[in-house]
C-alpha cells in the first residue's frame, strides 16, 4: 500500500503515491487513463443509479405511503373498473385482461409501449411471400404452470379454441386461412390477405386446457410468472407465483380487485388497492395532494389526431408538415393527450416520421380547404393551422363536418381523430410487403413508419393516453416498460 506522503516525497518503499504518479505520467497517458476512469464512473451510474422511467409524469414521496404500507412486500393489489364475468377471461379484452396478459397468458409476443417487441412464446416470427404468410418458431424452453412443455402443437390447439369461439379476437381471427406444423419448432400462419393488422394475431394469449373431461370447462393455463388460483365472478381475481416460471418476480401473491370510482376519496386515503387507472381531469390533483402516488402516462395507440392530406405535391405536405410539427404546435392546441413525432407511436425510439420526410416548399401555394369536426379540438387545430398559414400568404378555407370514423374527402387537409391504419388504403398494404417481402416482426413497426413517412399521406398530430397511478414504494413488475 502506499502511504500519503507530502509533494514532492516518496513512501517508505520508495515508490510515489497513486496521485504523484499520476502527475509524473506524461500527457497521452495521463489523458487515457483519465477517459479509462471516467468511462467506469459512467458504467457505474448507469447500473447502479435507477434510471427514471420515461412514462413518469409525476413523482411521489415514500415518507407519504402508510407504514404498513410500506412494510408490505409480498402482496400486491390492482384495482380495475371489472373484474370477470365467467371461466374464459381471455375471451375478453379490457384492462384485466390487460394485466393477465402480462402476468399469466403470455403470447407468442409482446409489444411494448415504444413499439419495440419483446419475444415470449416464441423465438422469432418472420412475414414471407408479401404478408401472406408468417414463419413461427416457438420457444419451446417455456412450460405452463402445471409444468407442461409449450410445443408447436399446443400452440395449435390454442389458436384453434380461439378460432372456435365467439370471442372479441374472431375479427381478427378471420383473416387466417390456416396454420400448418412445419416441424416441432416452426409454425406456419397463412393469411386469407395480406394486413397492417395481422400482427396482432400474434399478441394473442397462449392457453392450455389442462382438464378436457370437465363437463363445465376449467380456466385454462398460461406460462407466465403467475397462475389464476381464484377466479369467480365479480369476485376478486388472485394469482399466485408459478414456481416453473423463470420470471422470477417479487411478489408471492397479485389481487385484481375491483374499485368504485365513487369511492376515489377513500381509495386514496387508505392505500389499500397499490395501484390503479386514474382519470386525469377528475383525480390527478387528488392523487397530488396525497403525495404518496407515482404516475404514468402510457400512450393509446388505438387514437390520436392526424393531419390526413389530399395534396398531390409532395414538397407542398412536408412543408405543411413542418407547419404542425413540434411539442409547443402541441400546448396551443391540445390540453390532452401527447405530442407525436411519430405515426406508429408517440415513444418510439429512433427514427420517426418528421425526421424522416424530405424537406419542402409552400411555394406557389394560394389556398387550402380544411376539413374537421365539430369538437373543440380540431377546431384549434384548424385555427392554429390558419394562423400559420395566413402568415406566409395562404389562404384556408374551413369545412365543418359532422364525423364518426374515416372518410374519403376531397378538401386539401383533413384534421382526423381516430385510428391511423383506418387511413390506409389496400394498396398502401400491398405496395409494404412488396417493398417487404420478408420481414421480422421486431422490424415491422421501424418499416411501417420509414414507408409512412415515405408516402407522407398524413403527419401525426397527438396520441391519447391513459394515466395509472401506483403507489410509490412498490415495484410495477415493468408494466411500464
Amino acid at each position: 500500500m502506499y502511504t500519503d506522503v507530502e509533494e514532492g516525497k516518496q513512501s517508505k518503499k520508495g515508490e510515489y503515491s497513486p496521485f504523484l504518479l499520476y502527475i509524473k505520467m506524461d500527457k497521452k497517458k495521463r489523458i487515457g487513463l483519465t477517459i479509462i476512469f471516467i468511462c467506469i464512473v459512467c458504467m457505474v451510474i448507469y447500473f447502479v443509479m435507477p434510471s427514471k422511467n420515461k412514462y413518469l409524469i409525476y413523482e411521489g414521496s415514500a415518507q407519504k405511503v402508510h407504514e404498513n404500507k410500506r412494510k408490505e412486500n409480498d402482496i400486491f393489489y390492482i384495482g380495475v373498473s371489472q373484474t370477470t364475468d365467467g371461466i374464459h377471461p381471455y375471451k375478453q379484452d379490457n384492462e384485466t385482461m390487460d394485466i393477465l396478459l402480462d402476468l399469466v397468458y403470455e403470447p407468442l409476443a409482446y409489444f411494448k409501449e415504444d413499439t419495440s417487441i419483446k419475444y415470449i412464446n416464441a423465438e422469432n416470427i418472420t412475414f414471407e411471400k408479401e404478408g401472406k404468410e408468417a414463419k413461427v418458431k416457438i420457444n419451446t424452453d417455456k412450460v405452463f404452470s402445471d409444468k407442461t412443455a409449450l410445443t408447436v402443437d399446443l400452440v395449435m390447439e390454442s389458436y384453434q379454441w380461439f378460432r372456435e369461439q365467439d370471442t372479441v379476437h374472431s375479427k381478427l381471427l378471420a383473416n387466417i386461412k390456416d396454420i400448418k406444423k412445419i416441424d416441432n419448432q416452426n409454425l406456419l400462419f397463412i393469411f386469407e390477405q395480406a394486413d397492417f393488422e395481422n400482427i396482432k394475431v400474434f399478441t394473442l394469449p397462449i392457453i392450455y386446457q389442462q382438464d378436457k373431461q370437465s363437463y363445465y370447462g376449467t380456466t385454462f393455463l398460461g406460462t407466465g410468472a403467475y397462475k389464476i388460483v381464484q377466479l369467480k365472478n365479480q369476485e376478486d381475481i388472485i394469482l399466485e407465483r408459478n414456481t416453473e416460471s423463470k420470471r422470477h418476480e417479487k411478489y408471492e401473491k397479485i389481487i385484481l380487485k375491483y374499485i368504485d370510482y365513487n369511492e376515489i376519496n377513500s381509495i386514496i386515503k387508505n392505500q389499500k388497492i397499490d395501484m390503479f387507472v386514474i382519470n386525469k381531469d377528475e383525480h390527478f390533483d387528488k392523487i397530488k395532494e396525497s403525495g404518496a402516488y407515482d404516475v404514468y402516462e402510457l400512450e393509446n395507440k388505438q387514437k390520436g389526431f392526424y393531419l390526413v392530406y389530399n395534396i398531390k405535391e409532395e414538397k407542398t405536405r412536408s412543408a405543411i408538415a413542418k407547419v404542425v410539427e413540434g411539442q409547443e404546435f402541441f400546448d396551443i392546441t391540445q390540453e390532452k393527450g401527447i405530442y407525436s413525432s411519430g405515426i406508429v407511436s408517440a415513444y418510439k425510439d429512433g427514427d420517426n416520421y418528421y425526421s424522416l420526410i424530405k424537406s419542402g416548399s409552400l411555394e406557389g401555394l394560394k389556398s387550402l380547404k380544411i376539413r374537421h369536426d365539430y369538437d373543440g379540438t380540431s377546431l384549434s387545430i384548424f385555427q392554429n393551422i390558419a394562423k400559420k398559414l395566413n402568415q406566409k400568404g395562404i389562404k384556408c378555407q374551413e369545412v365543418k363536418v359532422a364525423l364518426d370514423g374515416y372518410q374519403s374527402f376531397k378538401e386539401d387537409l383533413y384534421i382526423y381523430q381516430g385510428n391511423y391504419n383506418h387511413v390506409l388504403t389496400a394498396d398502401n398494404i400491398k405496395e409494404f410487403y412488396k417493398m417487404n417481402s420478408e420481414l421480422s416482426l421486431d422490424q415491422f413497426y421501424n418499416q411501417l413508419e420509414e414507408y409512412l413517412a415515405n408516402k407522407n399521406i398524413m403527419s401525426p398530430l397527438s396520441k391519447e393516453t391513459r394515466w395509472i397511478a401506483c403507489l410509490t414504494t412498490k415495484d410495477t413488475l415493468d408494466f411500464f416498460e
